[in-house]
């Protein structure tokens, strides 16, 4: 499908800067109207969703299989660091299961930094088709968040089977959350990478300042270390760290493979940690497609 074609396809959209609302607020009320807007879209969707992954892959020797390198190179390193040199707390905990259990939060984190991060160049990267084509711009971030997941639910089936081949994992009802699991996921990093989408247009020292803060999010996240180990060694930080947006998605995704035992401090439900994660998603969704659909119409003069 070429650019023409995919221009052919879509209605003409006729844009007043003068007389069309221009306010946050009432953007946002309207991000609920963003599935449907996805459905009427999705041969669009799925042509740059495709296209993205195909180009992974051109000419490469091992194909599909460097969805999951990155993240097992990170893995490893982790695993070094933290399992190894560091030598993973205290002498009673199971290798393997701190294994496991860091290779799914490093694939999950990884796939919301890369998501938000491709997603913040969304309309920068693509300044021609922002000012030659009539077309929704909002459907540019949420490409590089379809193609994380997709890549996400990969290494989220690799971990789910090593947990359950090595009886690390318990295989029950939780699992059934998936579907809710990867809604939430869906609308938190499309509602940040919309709101960096709409940041970077004005200004472009976001991208540096979001990669500096992604390594500290890192670390202030549960990808290596457990609650009761934090809440023994500091109350305060556990407590604190429970704040963070990315923590009871990423408790939820260890509550859905089933690597969330009693003594490893997780006292919540995958319902419980699920739906303060949507609250955070949906926070996140209203703010970033708000502000993003409000400037919208200054665009295709800045990129």
């Amino acid at each position: 499908m070429t650019g023409r074609s995919v221009a052919q396809e879509l209605p003409a959209v006729h844009y007043s800067a003068e007389n069309s609302p221009q306010s946050t607020l009432h953007h946002a009320l309207r991000a609920f109207a963003l599935p449907r807007l996805l459905a009427r879209h999705r041969g669009l969707l799925r042509h740059f969703v495709t296209r993205e992954l195909r180009g992974r892959f051109h000419g490469s020797v091992l194909g599909p299989l460097w969805v999951l390198i990155h993240p097992l190179f990170l893995f490893a390193v982790y695993f070094v660091v933290f399992g190894v040199v560091m030598g993973r707390w205290d002498e009673g905990q199971d290798t393997l299961q701190f294994a496991v259990y860091l290779f799914s939060g490093v694939v999950c984190f990884h796939a919301i930094v890369q998501s938000t991060h491709s997603a913040m160049n969304a309309i920068a990267g693509n300044s021609n088709i922002v000012k030659k084509v009539k077309f929704p711009c909002e459907v540019l971030p949420l490409v590089p968040v379809f193609v994380e997941t997709v890549v996400f639910l990969v290494g989220f089936a690799v971990a789910l089977a090593v947990g359950l081949i090595s009886g690390r994992a318990q295989l029950g009802w939780s699992l059934l959350a998936l579907p809710w699991f990867v809604v939430v996921f869906v609308m938190f990093a499309s509602g940040i990478g919309l709101l960096l989408a709409n940041l970077d247009v004005f200004v472009r020292d976001v991208r540096h300042i979001y990669g500096i803060f992604t390594t500290v999010w890192f670390f202030l996240s549960p990808c290596f270390w457990w609650p009761n180990f934090v809440a023994e060694k500091a109350p305060w930080a556990a407590t604190l760290m429970t704040m963070n947006p990315a923590y009871h998605l990423l408790i939820a995704e260890r509550h859905v493979l089933g690597l969330a035992p009693p003594e490893l401090g997780f006292t919540t439900t995958v319902v419980g940690d699920l739906g303060v994660a949507s609250a955070w998603a949906l926070g996140f969704l209203l703010v970033g497609y708000g502000s993003f659909m409000a400037n919208k119409h200054k665009y295709a003069d800045l990129v």
